[in-house]
This record gives structure tokens, C-alpha cells and sequence, in this order.
């Protein structure tokens, strides 16, 4: 009797089962999560959202550094959420500039499954906030710039406008900035951002900037302390020791070589001014890796988690990290500023003279001289640049910073007296480090018309020159540049042995480049005779 009451109970239950849905049977396990969107609203957040899914009690949100395999679990939430803001704290840091992949896990409580999840993920990374409270004020023949403190940045990077683009000026560690290049008579206008090292990154700007107005006739600095003795050209007597952190003794000016007296120019060409370079704009953008590793461990109940703490503002570290190009262009600046305090003009950037310059940072780890390994002197890289007009050259050894060279041939005598004189418009600044000491070693050439060219003329007086199958041959090159004789074609003439040049009737093994046209003429020996 009861056998027979067992089997209809037990049909019952088989058609009870059959007919439940399919996620009941199943004690189902949640859909997978699909990421909607990531954002990094400040330096020290990054936003993560997604779409909820079916049967999830909890999000579990997973984060790791790009490049890196094992997925972190930062957070717990329950399903009425479908977007988390990750804030930087010391167990789960957000590193500015640090690329971050995130993904979202669904988990139910009482089943105590998880579904599947993103594998890709999305990426992100954070920026310096931007600049606030810029200021620019114009006041005794320099132009000021002052702001606050941004929260990630580490230095910040100073744009002046030219030609309506932004050209980098500095990377300062400091909250402000002061500028003698500026344009007389126009608005200029300014910008800066912040930056972090340690990933080098930009942060966000004001494209718009803030703008001064620099009187035409910019006046003056209040103070015009006057150098304490005019600009000499010395004659090198002998070569300066390095020393890792004092400027050396200046032997500015190379001895000048006895050549005819300068004749008047016939014409002096404007020097050419190189075009500003475009500041950086950002480029970069987060690129979604792939994981290759799936997050391993056990979803737990959820529980509160308390604030976490934001990571403090990076502290900069001691010695500015810039290219070797930003700190000829700081050398540059700094020696402006001294020039303007001192009642003297700017200094001009030229590309020529910075390639001369560079070429003699590079010689000084080698030898540190005014004379040359090759045993020219200094002006001799100026002319190979295609330099005209010599106007003395500062080196310096050891110092780590362009505020520290400056302010170390600021307090010489010799050194200052090349900086200040007035008769030099250009400047080229070379920076290169020692392969052998570390140290840094610095180089200033200046010139007071680097573009001026000569022409010399060379006639073959009755001969002929193959190359040219003509009577003459001219150069032209860089004024005050010496040149042997030896390297102009030697003419050919019948009948006559070529005897040598002359120079207003003097044999001549050398020459120099001058202002106006130089006349050299070929001399001839009848073969009879010879």
C-alpha cells in the first residue's frame, strides 16, 4: 500500500522539476559584466562603469598596472551600483601618468557564483591638475610669471605664443618664472602646466594663457649695476684645469692672428633668426592591453571598506630631469636676465652658434681648453658652423644646474665681462655630460653677427683653373674666419710655373675672411727663368 503511494509522490516531484525554469534549476550564475566607459577625473582617480546584469547581488571591480599579469581586487559593492570611482591610497596607489586596466566581476551572495567577466578590460591614467591663478606682470625690462601649486605635478613647464604657437621656454621646479626674450610692443602671452617626472607627463592647460603688454620702449631695470672692468681679449696663456665645482679661470677670447688691417663692409646681411619650435602638444592615449591571467581569487561576502587615503602630491626631487636642449635654452634665459639687469640687450638664439657650442661641449670632456683637440682654437668651431664674427666663449665644469653655471660665471670677473659685452648680439649654449667623470660641462660662444659673409677672390692672373675652366675663382665665407692658402685650386698657366699668392704684393700663405672683397692674385715664374 505504501509502494503504491511512493510513486505518484514521486512523479509528482519529477514533473514539478521539469517544469521549473531553467535559472531556478540551475541555481544560476550571474551574466557577465560589460564595461560601459573609464574616465581619470583628477591626478589620483580613475572612474570605471558598467551595465548591470542578471542575477548579481555584488560588483567585484579588479585593477592592475599595464604590463602586468595578476588582477587586484579593490572593491565590493552591491548591485544597485553600476560605476565606481577609484581613488589613490596606499594599499591600491593610482602613480600619475601610470597606465591602470580595470575590469568588473558580477557575484551573487547566495549562490555563491561569479560570472564571467571583461578580460581586456578598460585602460586609463592620470594628469598633473592644471595650473590655476596664473599671473604675468611686465616691471623693469622683465616679464614675471607666478602661479599656484598643482596637485600631481612634480615641475611645470613655462609656454611663451609665437606666431600662434606655443613655444617651450623652461621646466621649472619652482612656482615662477621670469622672461627678458620677450617681444617689445605686442602682447605676449603665456602658459604653463604641470608636469610629473616620474612618468613625464603633461597635465591639462588654458589654451587661451594670460597675456602682459610689453611697452615699445621697454624700459630699463632700476638697478644697472655696471661691470667692474670692460671686456678684454686676452691671450690664452694656458690650460685651465677642470674642476668638478668651481668655473674655471676665463680665457674667453682666442689670441687673434696678424692679418691685413679689416676693410670696410660692403654690405652686412640681417642675421637670421630660427623659426620658434612648436611646444609638445599630448599625443598619448591608453592603449587596452590584453590579460592573460583571470582574477583567482574567491569573491567574499561583501563588507565595508573604509575612505582610502589619496596619495600625497609626488615631492620633486633635487635635481630637475631635463633634456640637454632644456638646458642650453635655461643657460640662455638665465644669462638674459642677467644681461637686462645690467642694462644690456637680450641675446639672440642661433642655431649656428648652438651647433658650434655643442661641438665644444663634447671637445671639453676631452680637453678642457679654450684650444681645440686638434690644437685650433675655440673660434675655429664657430667658422667650421658657418659662424662669422667671434665674440669670446665661456666653459665651465661640475656644476649641476643652468641656475649654477650662470651664477658661478657671474661671479667671475673674466667670465662676466664676456657676458656683458655690448657689442655681441648672438648666443649658442652647449651642455654634455662626461663619460668618464658624470659631471656636466657647460659652453657659451657668442658672436656679434653670426650670419656676416665675405667674399675673396682668387685671379689666376693670365692662368686658367680647371675645375671652372676660367681665370677666377671666389669663396665666400664666414668674416674673420682664417684660411690656409693651400686649400684654393692651384691655377695652371703654359709656359709659366705657378710661383704663389700675393696680397697687395706680399706672398701669402694664409688669409682671412674680411668685410669687403678680398683681392688675391696668382704670381708666375717664365719656365726659361726657372
Amino acid at each position: 500500500m505504501k509502494k503504491r503511494r511512493f510513486f505518484p509522490c514521486l512523479l509528482f516531484l519529477l514533473a514539478v522539476i521539469l517544469l521549473m525554469p531553467a535559472s531556478i534549476q540551475a541555481a544560476s550564475a550571474p551574466g557577465t559584466v560589460k564595461l560601459s566607459s573609464i574616465s581619470a577625473p583628477a591626478y589620483n582617480k580613475i572612474n570605471v562603469k558598467w551595465k548591470k546584469t542578471s542575477s548579481a547581488t555584488h560588483y567585484i571591480v579588479y585593477y592592475k598596472k599595464e604590463g602586468t599579469k595578476k588582477w587586484t581586487k579593490i572593491k565590493t559593492l552591491d548591485n544597485s551600483k553600476s560605476s565606481y570611482t577609484h581613488t589613490s591610497s596606499k594599499k591600491y596607489p593610482i602613480v600619475v601618468g601610470q597606465k591602470y586596466t580595470y575590469t568588473v566581476k558580477a557575484y551573487n551572495k547566495k549562490t555563491k557564483k561569479s560570472g564571467s567577466y571583461n578580460k581586456k578590460g578598460l585602460t586609463a591614467y592620470t594628469k598633473p591638475a592644471m595650473v590655476k591663478n596664473i599671473k604675468a606682470a611686465y616691471k623693469d625690462g622683465i616679464v614675471t610669471l607666478t602661479w599656484d601649486k598643482a596637485a600631481g605635478a612634480d615641475k611645470y613647464l613655462v609656454y611663451r605664443k609665437d606666431n600662434g604657437k606655443w613655444k617651450m621656454l623652461a621646466l621649472k621646479n619652482s612656482l615662477s618664472y621670469e622672461d627678458a626674450a620677450y617681444k617689445k610692443g605686442e602682447v605676449n602671452t603665456y602658459m604653463v602646466r604641470g608636469y610629473y617626472s616620474g612618468k613625464k607627463t603633461k597635465g591639462s592647460y588654458d589654451k587661451d594663457g594670460v597675456s602682459v603688454k610689453v611697452p615699445a620702449d621697454a624700459a630699463k631695470p632700476t638697478e644697472k649695476p655696471e661691470p667692474t672692468e670692460k671686456p678684454v681679449i686676452p691671450t690664452p696663456t694656458a690650460t685651465p684645469s677642470p674642476k668638478p665645482t668651481k668655473a674655471p679661470d676665463p680665457t674667453e677670447t682666442p689670441k687673434p692672428t696678424e692679418k691685413p688691417a679689416t676693410p670696410t663692409p660692403t654690405a652686412t646681411p640681417k642675421p637670421v633668426t630660427p623659426k620658434p619650435t612648436k611646444a609638445p602638444e599630448p599625443t598619448e592615449k591608453p592603449v587596452t592591453p590584453t590579460p592573460t591571467a583571470t582574477p583567482t581569487e574567491k569573491p567574499a561576502a561583501p563588507t565595508p571598506t573604509a575612505t582610502p587615503i589619496p596619495t600625497a602630491t609626488p615631492t620633486p626631487s633635487p635635481e630637475p630631469e631635463m633634456s640637454v636642449e632644456e638646458m642650453a635654452s635655461e643657460v640662455i634665459r638665465l644669462t638674459n636676465i642677467e644681461r637686462v639687469k645690467a642694462g644690456r640687450s637680450p641675446l639672440q638664439y642661433h642655431a649656428g652658434l648652438q651647433r658650434a657650442a655643442m661641438v665644444r661641449a663634447e671637445e671639453i670632456t676631452r680637453k678642457f681648453s679654450h684650444i681645440r683637440p686638434d690644437g685650433t682654437d675655440s673660434s675655429t668651431a664657430l667658422y667650421e658652423n658657418g659662424v662669422a664674427c667671434d665674440g669670446g666663449e665661456n666653459i665651465a665644469a661640475g656644476q649641476k644646474t643652468p641656475e649654477a653655471v650662470v651664477r658661478a660665471w657671474m661671479n667671475s670677473s673674466g667670465h662676466k665681462a664676456t657676458m656683458m659685452q655690448q657689442s655681441i648680439t648672438h648666443i649658442g649654449v652647449g651642455v654634455c655630460k662626461s663619460p668618464i667623470t658624470g659631471q656636466w660641462l657647460w659652453v657659451q660662444d657668442f658672436s656679434s653677427n653670426p650670419d656676416l659673409k665675405g667674399t675673396v677672390n682668387f685671379n689666376a692672373n693670365g692662368g686658367l683653373f680647371i675645375s671652372n675652366n676660367s681665370n677666377l675663382v671666389s669663396i665666400v665665407e664666414p668674416v674673420g674666419r682664417d684660411m690656409d692658402i693651400s686649400t684654393i685650386e692651384t691655377p695652371v698657366k703654359e709656359g709659366y710655373t705657378f710661383n704663389g699668392w700675393t696680397y697687395h704684393e706680399s706672398i701669402i700663405t694664409k688669409f682671412r675672411v674680411q668685410k669687403r672683397v678680398l683681392e688675391i692674385i696668382a704670381t708666375w715664374t717664365p719656365i726659361s727663368e726657372s
